[in-house]
């Protein structure tokens, strides 16, 4: 069993509703309806300021029972070391915020707090993360999905255990973070209401059905990257893996990019998919059948960003050139047999592909190390 953890805890401001006296029921109200601000007033912002300098005067001076009670996330934290913050020093912390005034001073107290007691800690705030409307609710959860599948399977694989402490936040956040847990997290602990008793809930075997996306690869790998599509060219997708706008145009929901960021490898990893405005050499069908199914995966995520930038901008190779991923150019002194100059754009650090474009397509030529610059 691994003797190190990552605890990844959601943030509220009970550490600063917390601390009020009776006294300051005004500045409780303006402290609740400010939850979600993006600025201050600067008589709330100077309290603030003041509040965070009683919290960490509080948790310092205060003994565990103090602290768990002013302090919804350690409440969880103490309960996952049975009071003693000495047996996480192998362990990393990581909070996460909401992109809100009051989050990220909520945050920056128990980063503190934690930095002192010399645990390993720092603070994620996902761009948009508030519950001020669905649509911020909707794009910061986007946000998070992908910090979780950029980052905690690999930290799994390091040998952390994954723990999601969810004793604190907007509920609507610990909702979704419940569901992600049975996905991302080896474990996830809430606290008993009205006590200090954890209850611990295990990650439970969840199988997505892949043959039922199989026949959406195609725009499933484009809204991945950012495609928009008419609603009814997306019809049978199931409807919670989409946001659809007043216009009825289709993006990937939370949900969905959840859904695909779990079946991406495998509907990614077999055949080439034809994303549109793109055509396959057979020189470039015989590279993709070559490669490994982890280099198909991010060659075929980026051939979606191609299709996407190509028939978001009507066939215009300028679009790729301008991205900083792609980095799109032309070969100098390179041309077809019939004159028709040579480009490449990027897959990665190593490896790139040879292309050639002609009315609004992209004819795809090699795919390769840097040895198919001398060959393309």
């Amino acid at each position: 069993m691994s003797h190190k953890r990552l605890i990844v805890s959601t943030v509220g401001i009970s550490v600063f509703l917390n601390i009020l006296d009776p006294s300051e029921g005004a500045w409780r109200q303006q402290l609740n309806q400010a939850a979600n601000a993006q600025q201050l007033s600067s008589d709330l912002a100077a309290f603030a300021d003041e509040l965070m300098l009683r919290a960490a005067d509080r948790l310092q001076q205060g003994d565990v029972a103090e602290r768990r009670r002013i302090s919804a996330e350690l409440n969880g934290i103490y309960g996952i070391y049975n009071n003693n913050l000495e047996a996480g020093k192998a362990d990393t912390h990581c909070l996460i915020a909401t992109d809100t005034a009051l989050g990220r001073k909520a945050a920056e107290v128990i980063e503190d707090f934690l930095r002192e007691c010399d645990l390993s800690v720092y603070v994620y705030v996902p761009e948009k993360l508030s519950t001020a409307t669905p649509a911020a609710f909707s794009n910061g959860m986007k946000a998070l999905i992908c910090w979780c599948e950029e980052t905690l399977p690999s930290r799994r694989e390091e040998g952390y255990r994954v723990i999601f402490n969810l004793t604190a936040a907007f509920k609507s956040l610990q909702g979704y973070l419940s569901v992600m847990g049975m996905f991302y997290a080896d474990e996830m602990v809430y606290i008993f209401e009205g006590s200090e008793q954890l209850v611990s809930i295990p990650r439970l075997p969840i199988q997505v059905d892949f043959a039922a996306l199989r026949d959406h690869r195609v725009e499933l790998a484009m809204m991945a990257e950012g495609h928009i599509f008419p609603c009814a060219q997306v019809a049978t997708i199931p409807d919670s893996l989409l946001d659809i706008d007043e216009k009825g145009d289709a993006c990937l929901s939370g949900w969905g990019q959840l859904i695909w960021s779990r079946v991406r490898h495998e509907l990614l990893s077999k055949a080439l998919l034809q994303f549109p405005r793109l055509h396959y050499d057979e020189s470039f069908q015989r590279d993709f059948k070559q490669a490994d199914q982890k280099e198909r995966v991010k060659l075929q995520e980026t051939l979606a960003k191609v299709a996407h930038l190509l028939e978001y901008h009507g066939g215009n190779t300028a679009a790729l050139k301008q991205d900083g991923g792609l980095q799109y150019d032309i070969y100098t002194g390179k041309k077809t047999s019939d004159g028709r100059p040579i480009g490449h754009f990027r897959v990665n650090q190593g490896r790139r592909v040879s292309c050639t474009a002609k009315d609004g397509i992209l004819y795809l030529r090699r795919y390769g190390e840097h040895s198919i610059n001398d060959n393309p």
